[in-house]
Parts: C-alpha cells; structure tokens; sequence
C-alpha cells in the first residue's frame, strides 16, 4: 500500500464545498454503500470490454482514479491487473480505501490532493473521472484546467472515461423534490435546480436521521456541479486535444440519446 500526502493551500480551497469533510462523513455513507461498490466493479468490467483494455504481467497498465473516494473503481481496476493511483482531495475517503486496498493485498497509489493540480506527463493509459466528478469547481477555467493536466498525463494512445449526469435527460425528467427512505430509517430529501442558463444543477440535500439521544436530527447542505450538453463536452475535449470521441448512455456502450441518465464519455490522446 502506498499512500502519499499532499497538503493543500487552505485559502485556495475554503470555499470549495466538496472540500468540507463534514459533508462526506455526513453523507457518504448514503452515496458510496455495498450497492454502490458492486455497480463500480460491474461497471469497470464493462468498460475494459468496452475500451479493449486488458493489463497482463508483462503488460501491465497504469489507471488514473480522479475523485476516486472510497475506491469504489480504484479498487476493481486493482483486482484486473492494472497500476492504479487514485487521487481525491478529501482524506476521510481516502482513509476508507487505503484498509480496503490492504485487505486484498492491492497495491494502490493514494494521493490526497486537488484534481486541478495532479499531473504526471505521460505517465497513464487510462484515465478515469466518474460519478460526476469532473464539474465541481465554480470557475470555467478549473475544469479546462483538470482536462489539460489529464491529456497532459497519458501517454500517447492513451484513454480517458468521464461519467457525466445527462444535461438532456435531466431537461426533461429532472424533479423538483426527491425523497428516499433508507433501511436504517434515515430520510433524504433532495432539491435540485437547473441554474445558470442549464450549465450547472444546483442541489440542496436535506438528511434528517435520529441521533444518539433519540432527538431528530437534521442535516443540510446546497452543493452544486457544471453540467454539460453532449454537444458541449464534445467540443470541450476537442479543445482539450482529445479525438476519437464517442458519448454514450452507459458503461456497455450504450446509444446516448434524450432517455440516457448518464454521459460515458470516452476519448483519446493522439
């Protein structure tokens, strides 16, 4: 197990609500349960089809995991073979993936830092950002930035996955409140709202649980991510330098269209 430490400017990144560790010991444990990890490890399956990728032995392949959290793809990636470095910015995740890792004698790199600042040119065959990672920063110029240094770290040939929300599906479907009961009888309250001209959902998670005393607790956050149009994020990885793009509605290769959820991305480096 390699870990390795990177502190971050605390001015630069105050503001930033995906920095805020109280957000995810609060919520992550909604978002990044056993269901969640079993649709991971199916979905890396799926892509490895999909991308043609296999690390062997004498192969052996490098992966990138932006915003890996807990691990959930980091973790499958691992088990297929692949030299995988996963990065995130928040440590509490990364303190979840680290024993993980350990306990199936996988050899990860964890690297606690801001995906707007990781690089290492030339060094990985596949990229991977999922699960609405990429799309949280406020300013335009962060996210260009994060598709720079990720071209700037594959090799040549080199393979990149963003699983993206579905600007065209969420014009369509998005609801204005969603509501889930959980097992433990915890209840999330969700209220999302397409804002600035549809380029981001502005979001306003509500969790109300019962605490140690019996007394009801309530927890609220607003967060909010950029959202992109099929269209959009084509043009923005060609910008980028990136060519051999295709949109898809899932990890199998499904056709994007109004009915997709997702956006799989993929894309390549000359």
């Amino acid at each position: 197990m390699r870990m390795s430490e990177h502190s971050m400017n605390p001015d630069e990144t105050a503001q930033d609500w995906f920095t805020d560790e109280a957000f995810w010991r609060t919520f992550g444990p909604l978002m990044f349960g056993p269901d969640q990890f079993t649709e991971a490890e199916q979905q890396i399956e799926q892509l490895l089809q999909l991308l043609e990728l296999k690390s062997e032995a004498e192969t052996r392949l490098r992966a990138l995991d932006l915003g890996a959290g807990p691990g959930r793809h980091s973790l499958p990636l691992a088990r297929a073979g692949f030299d995988v470095t996963a990065v995130d910015t928040s440590g509490y995740l990364l303190d979840q993936l680290q024993p993980r890792a350990r306990e199936e004698g996988l050899d990860i790199s964890i690297v606690q830092q801001d995906m707007r600042h990781y690089e290492q040119r030339g060094h990985f065959d596949l990229a991977l950002v999922m699960w609405t990672s990429f799309g949280y920063f406020e300013d335009e110029d962060d996210h260009r930035e994060v598709l720079k240094r990720i071209f700037n770290s594959l090799v040549s040939g080199g393979r990149l996955v963003l699983d993206l929300v579905g600007l065209e599906y969420l014009c369509r479907n998005l609801e204005p409140v969603h509501l889930t009961e959980t097992e433990d009888g915890r209840t999330l309250i969700e209220r999302p709202v397409l804002a600035e001209d549809l380029t981001r959902l502005d979001n306003e998670w509500i969790l109300i649980e019962t605490g140690d005393d019996g007394n009801e607790v309530v927890h609220r956050q607003h967060f909010s991510h950029r959202v992109w149009s099929a269209g959009e994020i084509r043009l923005w990885l060609e910008q980028a330098g990136f060519n051999a793009i295709e949109i898809l509605a899932d990890c199998s290769g499904g056709e994007y269209n109004l009915d997709a959820e997702r956006q799989i991305v993929l894309a390549t480096k000359p």
